[in-house]
């Protein structure tokens, strides 16, 4: 019995262990520090899933961010029509217009059954890397007028070949179209050169006398552009 009653004793003793235990688990247990982590993790969440709108009105618009300026577009398109007599201030060399109206031209002898996308394009890079090779020689250091700017200026001045090209379906091969495509390619060279000499102009440099000379390429590259429309 003496053993069973010291057994008894120690059994006695076990529910006093476990309460220390508990009573351990319970005082470490503090719920300030486990509600700290969370109010800090609440915060950066409310801050990251709440941006501000002020960074997207900051953003330019698409068209300024990939460098298309509408405005300068119809600017030159206009100087185009009105023969190049209000060029002034067209002195940048954008290509998203010139692309427009190639790829304009392109569609429009198409309309008629002839494809000549191709032959356009290459013809485009190879006139404007051979017209700023001359043009340069013929004004001189100082000119800087780039196959850049001499393929942005060739691209606008495609306009009247696409007139040329549209006024085909109308009439089809005739003198009619002969004379157009006459009035086309002087239209054509005249707004050219004018583009050419408003850019030396902004350069300080007088090539007046020169126009010309400066002319004389331009009327052979658009000849051959309004060879297309003619045969």
């Amino acid at each position: 019995m003496n053993g069973q009653g010291g057994n008894w004793s120690d059994y006695g003793q076990q529910p006093m262990a476990n309460q220390s235990n508990l009573n351990f688990v319970s005082t470490s247990f503090d719920p300030g520090r486990a509600q700290a982590p969370n109010t800090s993790y609440n915060s950066y969440n409310s801050s990251s899933m709440n941006p501000t709108t002020t960074s997207f009105d900051d953003e330019p618009p698409l068209l300024e961010e990939l460098g298309i300026d509408i405005t300068s577009i119809f600017k030159k398109t206009g100087a185009v029509f009105s023969f190049g007599s209000t060029a002034e201030g067209t002195y940048d060399s954008d290509l998203s217009g010139p692309i427009v109206f190639i790829i304009g031209l392109g569609f429009s002898h198409m309309l008629a059954g002839k494809v000549l996308f191709g032959l356009i394009i290459g013809w485009t890079i190879l006139t404007s890397l051979g017209m700023s090779w001359l043009v340069n020689l013929l004004v001189g250091p100082g000119g800087d007028i780039g196959m850049h700017a001499c393929c942005s200026i060739l691209g606008y001045c495609l306009l009247p070949q696409i007139v040329l090209a549209l006024f085909y379906l109308i009439v089809g091969k005739s003198a009619v179209l002969s004379i157009l495509a006459l009035f086309c390619v002087l239209w054509s060279t005249r707004v050219a050169s004018r583009f050419v000499i408003v850019r030396l102009k902004a350069k300080h440099i007088a090539v007046e006398e020169q126009r010309s000379l400066l002319a004389y390429p331009w009327l052979l590259t658009f000849s051959m552009f309004a060879l297309l429309a003619l045969y």
